[in-house]
């Protein structure tokens, strides 16, 4: 298990988790890595940690280098426990390591951990900490997707190691974006931003102005899940891709979401789809009892429409609708215009839950279509009228 030189002694000592399946209700079906990163100077110093229970994978790797007796910095990027659960195990290991962070940074650990002993250096945006021959500086992005979040550049290599931002869920056997093929990298990063960093697309924006502001020359961007995007190429294609995911603009497609028991909704959805396709817009269609929730939010991306189907189940919404509802609004898309559609056997209403949503997200609406039972060619017609006015 040994250290991996991505640049200029900037070793990579992170671990791969390859049976990642969920992410909280994001489904991972590549798993994942927990990157860390070891940079040889001076003053050693170690760039996030890794998930407890992953810890001495990590830690063979940075004794495939140091002594942790050598060890002079712990940078702490973000307390989410992926990152820094083995924190504590590293600080016993190097006592002597003062933790570079931000003051979020610090009151997390110390919410997390015990931390008596631990010395620190709090940094924030603009900072710098000489390592000797190489210069750290910093740029804290609050909510990015926690409090404490923060990215750390070293200047004289160009390399940022941005942590969760620019990331993606996703395990192989390199490191490297350059040596596996583009396109599937870029869609799993993203899955990531449409999963992770959805809510927080204005701090995402901000972040990009920042790193501007700052003058920070990248060509290489170290994240702390996935692979890493080397050479202006690969960091131009990323950085664009963020901005026009934070941005809100759309690619003015269609998105049905729904759920059937007896076919009726199913069909109502069938029905919703025709129209789209009919008038030209690209429209993609998801069943729940299919499709994992977070397949479905990636193409909430791209999405100016969104339609979402019900069959009522003892007077309330589909177990598996609820369950979508409840997801996608915590991620929070905005600048949506959105229908709601259902089925039921005896008690209408229902689909007015999935309107609540709607308006609490601050959608465009226009009035549910509900149908008792299986719906006749006739409502079929009407259902048909309806989305050509919702267009």
């Amino acid at each position: 298990m040994n250290a991996v030189e991505v640049k200029n002694n900037i070793f990579w000592v992170g671990v791969k988790d390859w049976n990642l399946v969920e992410f909280h209700g994001y489904s991972t079906p590549h798993g994942s890595t927990y990157n860390s990163y070891l940079i040889m100077d001076d003053k050693i110093t170690l760039v996030d940690g890794v998930k407890e229970y992953m810890s001495s994978e990590q830690i063979a790797r940075i004794k495939s280098k140091i002594d942790f007796s050598k060890l002079h910095y712990i940078v702490v990027n973000h307390v989410e426990m992926d990152h820094s659960g083995n924190i504590p195990e590293l600080m016993k290991l190097a006592p002597q390591a003062k933790i570079i962070t931000n003051t979020a940074g610090k009151m997390a650990l110390e919410a997390h951990f015990d931390t008596a002993g631990w010395q620190y250096e709090i940094v924030k945006t603009g900072d710098s900490v000489s390592l000797g021959h190489k210069t750290l500086e910093f740029m804290t992005t609050p909510m990015l997707h926690w409090p404490d979040s923060m990215m750390t550049y070293v200047k004289e290599d160009k390399v940022l190691l941005s942590n969760d931002g620019f990331g993606q869920h996703y395990a192989c056997d390199t490191i490297f974006v350059k040596d596996v093929p583009m396109a599937l990298v870029m869609q799993e990063a993203k899955n990531y931003f449409a999963n992770i960093l959805f809510p927080y697309c204005s701090q995402a924006e901000k972040a990009l102005a920042t790193a501007g502001d700052l003058g920070l020359d990248i060509e290489m961007i170290a994240p702390s899940h996935g692979c890493i995007w080397s050479g202006k190429e690969e960091v131009s294609a990323i950085l664009n891709n963020y901005a026009l995911w934070a941005s809100g603009k759309n690619a003015g497609k269609a998105v049905i979401v729904y759920d059937s028991m007896w076919g009726a909704t199913a069909k109502l959805a069938e029905t919703v789809m025709s129209v789209f396709q009919d008038a030209g817009i690209p429209v993609v269609k998801h069943c729940l009892a299919v499709k994992n929730v977070s397949e479905i939010m990636v193409d909430f991306l791209d999405a100016k429409y969104v339609c979402i189907g019900n069959p009522t189940l003892n007077n309330q919404l589909f177990p598996r609708v609820a369950g979508f509802l409840a997801y996608m609004q915590g991620l929070a898309p905005k600048n949506k215009k959105a229908f709601a559609f259902g089925s039921y056997g005896w008690k209408a209403g229902v689909v007015k839950k999935i309107q609540n949503v709607y308006e609490e997200l601050g959608w465009e609406t226009v009035e549910p279509f509900e149908e008792k039972y299986t719906p006749k060619s006739d409502i079929l017609e009407k259902l048909e009228a309806r989305v050509k006015e919702f267009i």
